[in-house]
């Protein structure tokens, strides 16, 4: 039976309900903290130029010599924030997936020694993810949806190797693709409309120090709930398909 979006939803909503208290416990250092020093501290990456022609390509150019800077100089707080933030999603799998874990700090442990696959498996899928949304949008969230068990399997299925993991995501999802490509779509367009006002306020031109920092509050709090809603989504979808 294919999958269906409302009881998927249900079930992650049911969970974040029982169990939001250490949820969100784990969630603050570990998805809060880093979007928050990001968005407070870390300038933003400078803008791809629009429009099109040899002006375009001359400023393309210039955006490219602008962003290895902006790379160079900042970019390795953007690699520790993801790695947190990993750790952090990776917890909340094991907490719900793991028959080994029987609490949080259980929980946390697995995170840490799995974290290198974890990571890897990561890459191995925003590589295709990230130029299906570069290039073409659908594609590129179709393979979300596709995807989106690479971390479940990986945490549930141990031992599993990262590409294994991926191929597993793959196996669990088809003739569901659809659905959690609508799934993955709802997290993303919800999360990317919600911060837009606190980004606005942050970016604020001649803004005080403190409206920065309840714009940058409110992008990480945004940006967290984001990350525990596509954690549960995925949590639940992984049990129906593993069932079905």
């Amino acid at each position: 039976m294919p999958i269906r979006i409302q009881p998927v939803l249900a079930e992650a909503w049911a969970l974040f309900r029982r169990d939001r208290d250490w949820l969100l416990a784990v969630a603050g250092p570990f998805l809060f903290l880093p979007s928050f020093a990001l968005a407070l501290f870390v300038p933003a990456w400078p803008a791809a130029p629009d429009g099109a022609g040899q002006a375009r390509d001359a400023r393309l150019l210039a955006w490219a010599d602008g962003f290895t800077a902006w790379a160079g100089e900042h970019g390795v707080w953007y690699v520790l924030a993801y790695l947190v933030t990993a750790f952090g999603t990776a917890a909340l799998y094991a907490a719900y997936l793991d028959r080994a874990s029987d609490s949080v700090r259980d929980a946390l442990g697995r995170a840490g020694a799995l974290l290198p696959r974890y990571l890897f498996a990561a890459i191995l899928v925003a590589i295709p993810v990230g130029a299906g949304l570069f290039l073409w949008i659908l594609p590129g969230v179709y393979l979300m949806g596709r995807t989106m068990l690479t971390g479940p399997a990986l945490l549930a299925e141990r031992p599993i190797a990262a590409a294994t993991a991926v191929a597993r995501s793959f196996s669990l999802t088809s003739g569901a693709g659809l659905p959690l490509m609508a799934l993955a779509a709802i997290t993303m367009l919800v999360g990317v409309v919600a911060g837009q006002p606190f980004l606005a306020l942050k970016d604020t031109a001649g803004a005080s120090p403190l409206t920065v920092a309840i714009g940058a509050a409110g992008v990480a709090g945004v940006s967290m709930l984001t990350g525990l809603a596509q954690a549960l989504i995925a949590v639940s979808a992984y049990r129906r398909l593993v069932a079905r």
